[in-house]
C-alpha cells in the first residue's frame, strides 16, 4: 500500500476518521500525512473545536500543531500495540489544485475524509472531497461520524462486471490482504444493459478478475436486483460489507446517491464508502 493523507478540519468527524487512519496506517505500513484544510489560530470555530476536544490540564494548542494526534497515536499503540508514522503537511496551504503535488511527492495512494450528517442524519458528499479525488486521480475514503471504530472486514465494489476495473481489484487486494478482509465484487448490471445469468458472469469473472494473487481474498456475486439502493442496503445490511466501493460518475454512483449535486448517501448505507476517479 502507498500512504495515506487525511484532510482535518477540526471537527469531531475528522478527529474520528483520523483514528481509522491510523488503525488503517499502522495495519498496512503506510505513512499518515495529515493535511488542515485551514489553520485553527485563524478561524475562531477551528480553534473551539480544537480547545472543546482536549483535555483541561493540556487546553492550550501548541505550535506544531500535534497535540490532539499525539492523543490518537496514544491510544492507538495501547489498544494495538501499533506505532504508524504521522507527519503533517507543512508549507502549502489546502486546496483541491494543490493535492496532486501532494500525491506525487509524498507517494499517496488513497485520501481520507470524515463525513458527517445533517439535522436528519442524512450523509452528503462534498464537491470538494470528489474534486481533490478526481485532481489526484487517487480514491477517497468517506468515513461516516458513527461508523465503529474497527478495520474493515468485508469490503463490496459494486460494478457491472462488464466494466469491472482491474486496477481497482488489485488496489482492493492490496488493501485487503494486511487487514485480513474480503473484497466481493457485486454485480449489478448498469441500467439498459442485460442480465448476465450467472453460468456466464462467473466465468467471465473467472477468466478476467480472478488470478493467483487474489483468489484468497475476491469473491462473486451477481445481483438480480437492478434498483442499486435495494441491493446496497441488502449487501450492506444482510451481508454485512463495512465498506462500499464505487466510481465516480460510474456504474452505481448515481444510482445510489443521486445526479445531482449535492449527493445524498441513503440512510441504509451507514459504513464507508470509497470512491474511485472516473
Amino acid at each position: 500500500m502507498k500512504n495515506i493523507l487525511i484532510f482535518n478540519d477540526f471537527s469531531p468527524e475528522a478527529e474520528h476518521a483520523t483514528q481509522l487512519a491510523l488503525l488503517l496506517a499502522g495495519k498496512t505500513n503506510a505513512n499518515l500525512y495529515v493535511w488542515n484544510t485551514f489553520d485553527k489560530y485563524e478561524n475562531p470555530v477551528a480553534r473551539e473545536l480544537a480547545v472543546g476536544h482536549a483535555n483541561e490540564e493540556d487546553a492550550e494548542i501548541t505550535a506544531d500543531n500535534t497535540n490532539w494526534i499525539l492523543k490518537l497515536e496514544s491510544k492507538l499503540n495501547w489498544q494495538n500495540g501499533l506505532i504508524p508514522v504521522v507527519k503533517s503537511i507543512e508549507g502549502l496551504d489546502y486546496a483541491p489544485s494543490h493535492v496532486l503535488s501532494i500525491v506525487r511527492k509524498y507517494d499517496v495512494g488513497i485520501l481520507i475524509r470524515g463525513i458527517a450528517g445533517d439535522g436528519e442524519e442524512v450523509l452528503h458528499i462534498e464537491a470538494e472531497a470528489l474534486s481533490c479525488s478526481t485532481k489526484s486521480g487517487c480514491p477517497i475514503l468517506l468515513i461516516p461520524q458513527k461508523f465503529e471504530y474497527k478495520l474493515f472486514e468485508k469490503i463490496v465494489y459494486a460494478t457491472d462486471l462488464r466494466f469491472c476495473r482491474r486496477e481497482i481489484v488489485t488496489f482492493l487486494t492490496q488493501l485487503a490482504k494486511p487487514i485480513n478482509a474480503s473484497v466481493l465484487i457485486a454485480n449489478i448490471s448498469a441500467q439498459g444493459l442485460p442480465y448476465m445469468e450467472d453460468n456466464y458472469a462467473r466465468t467471465v469473472f473467472a477468466d478476467t478478475i480472478l488470478s493467483r494473487d487474489n483468489q484468497e481474498h475476491i469473491y462473486f456475486s451477481n445481483i438480480r436486483e437492478r434498483d442499486v439502493s435495494r441491493a446496497l442496503d441488502v449487501l450492506v445490511n444482510g451481508m454485512s460489507n463495512d465498506l462500499v466501493v464505487l466510481v465516480n460518475n460510474k456504474f452505481h454512483f448515481k444510482e445510489l446517491v443521486g445526479h445531482d449535486m449535492p449527493y445524498t448517501i441513503p440512510a441504509s448505507i451507514n459504513v464507508p464508502l470509497l470512491i474511485f476517479p472516473s
